[in-house]
C-alpha cells in the first residue's frame, strides 16, 4: 500500500465505489485531504477506517437482514423481492473476478433490474469477503448464475 491512496485505489481495494468513498469522506467517516484537486488518504487513516468500521458492518448487514426476513424497511420494491449472502474466501484467485462481477452488475443501468442493493465487507480473522444481496429474483439469479458460471466450484 502506498503512503497516499486515491480514491480509486481505496476503492479497489475494498471492492466498493469510488463515490461510496467520497461519501465516507464527505460524512467525515474517513480522513483525507485535496491534493492537486484530488482526495488522498493517508495509509493509517485507511486502516483504521477498514478496522474500525469492521464490527459496523457486519451489525448494520445483520440489521438489514433481520429487517428484510421481517418484511420492514425493504429498500427495494416490486412485488417479489429476495435477499442472499454470498461468501467468498478472498485467497482463491476468483474473488477479484467475482467482485468485479457483482460491481459491474450492480452499477451497469438495467431498466429490467429495479431497485436492488448491495452490501460488502472483508473479515480479516476468517479471510473471506461477505456480499449481501438484494433485488429482484431474477436479476439477482443472473447475478449468481454469471458468479457460478465464472468460478472453479
Amino acid at each position: 500500500m502506498a503512503e497516499l491512496l486515491t480514491v480509486d485505489q481505496l476503492a479497489q481495494m475494498l471492492e466498493m465505489h469510488p463515490r461510496t468513498i467520497r461519501r465516507y469522506i464527505r460524512d467525515n467517516q474517513l480522513k483525507a485531504s485535496k491534493v492537486g484537486g484530488e482526495w488522498r488518504i493517508r495509509k493509517g487513516d485507511a486502516e483504521m477506517f477498514i478496522g474500525g468500521r469492521l464490527a459496523e458492518l457486519k451489525a448494520e448487514a445483520t440489521e438489514d437482514i433481520q429487517a428484510f426476513i421481517q418484511g420492514k424497511d425493504s429498500e427495494v420494491d416490486g412485488k417479489f423481492q429476495v435477499c442472499t449472502v454470498l461468501d467468498c474466501y478472498v485467497n482463491t484467485p476468483e474473488a477479484l473476478k467475482i467482485s468485479g462481477i457483482i460491481m459491474s452488475y450492480m452499477n451497469e443501468p438495467n431498466p429490467d433490474r429495479g431497485k436492488a442493493k448491495f452490501q460488502y465487507f472483508y473479515d480479516e480473522a476468517e479471510k473471506k469477503g461477505r456480499y449481501t444481496i438484494w433485488g429482484n429474483p431474477a436479476f439477482v439469479g443472473k447475478l449468481l448464475s454469471e458468479v457460478g458460471n465464472n468460478i472453479k466450484q
